[in-house]
């Protein structure tokens, strides 16, 4: 407990940057942000991710997500997907369905439209904060909340890069309605995207950014840099804001399933000797769908598709 109050006494500024849960691997999770993935990446996806933050503290952040997504007729994709947290006295549970519809603009790129509705389980046991003096303190309550948002987003797809921008939560939210709670669900705006460059025939560099900004608190930027090899072995090194440094690391099994593992830390003077390392892993699925006809014309290859993963 010693070592969360001094962590928090330090970063003050990264804590209000992100409200949301921040995953390195957010890139294999991409419809957690984005309602305009759902279908949009594999004809279906089931996706779950796992992350402990600062992993040598109590009661330090903890992160479980999950994806389902599903590329249907006339351009259509469908998504479900649940991020749960837990930090001290707060747990929050996310769930959000999507929905996507592609417009081909051409035979190098598509465009993907997404809207998004969500509800958030906000949950807070004041029961394990100390009281100082005798006078009841009317906060020291449980809090609990159902908050609904709804959220928008675009993907654009063109055979040599892909960029995206969206907003996750279109509106405010207060946590409690009777009393001044500062936490509150706020508006976020993502925005990413990335490029790739042959170096051999088995071997391609993947730069990539995302960019994270939350209205009254601070922005977050995240430089990503991956190796390909031959579609099987992807490996990354992230650069973000308030001096993380993420190495990330992606295996394709087979055409199915694929591991994912992250590692960040802290390289700043004041911060790395408290060892703020986290830890993240995923697992994706990516069952194949038959399909009865497929046009020649819309068959999807490894040259023409800029997301393999």
């Amino acid at each position: 407990m010693k070592k969360l109050c001094i962590l928090i006494f330090f970063i003050t500024v990264q804590l209000q940057g992100q409200q949301d849960s921040y995953l390195s691997l957010i890139q294999y999770q991409m419809p957690l942000i984005n309602p305009a993935y759902a279908g949009a990446e594999e004809d279906q996806l089931f996706s779950i991710h796992s992350r402990n933050q600062w992993a040598n503290i109590e009661n330090s952040p903890r992160t479980l997500s999950m994806v389902y997504s599903v590329a249907k007729k006339k351009n259509v994709g469908l998504g479900i997907s649940v991020i749960a947290d837990e930090l001290f006295i707060e747990k929050q549970t996310l769930i959000s369905l999507d929905f996507s519809y592609k417009l081909k603009l051409n035979d190098d790129s598509n465009l993907f439209l997404g809207l998004k509705g969500n509800v958030n389980s906000f949950r807070a046991d004041t029961s394990e904060l100390i009281a100082y003096g005798n006078q009841v303190d009317p906060a020291k309550r449980d809090l609990s909340r159902l908050m609904p948002n709804f959220g928008v987003g675009i993907f654009y797809v063109h055979n040599k890069y892909w960029f995206a921008i969206s907003s996750p939560r279109l509106f405010r939210s207060k946590r409690d309605a009777e009393i001044n709670v500062i936490a509150q669900d706020r508006m976020h705006l993502y925005m990413s995207g990335g490029t790739q460059f042959k170096v051999s025939e088995e071997i391609n560099l993947e730069p990539q950014f995302l960019f994270r900004s939350t209205r009254g608190m601070s922005s977050v930027v995240e430089g990503i840099l991956w190796g390909n090899y031959n579609q099987k072995l992807r490996i990354g090194v992230g650069f973000r804001t308030a001096s993380v440094r993420s190495f990330k690391l992606n295996f394709n099994i087979n055409n199915t399933f694929s591991l994912a593992y992250a590692y960040d830390v802290y390289v700043s003077d004041v911060l790395s000797g408290m060892q703020l390392n986290a830890h993240e892993i995923g697992l994706r699925i990516c069952p194949r769908i038959k399909k009865e006809v497929q046009k020649e014309e819309e068959a999807p290859t490894s040259e023409n598709k800029i997301i393999q993963y």
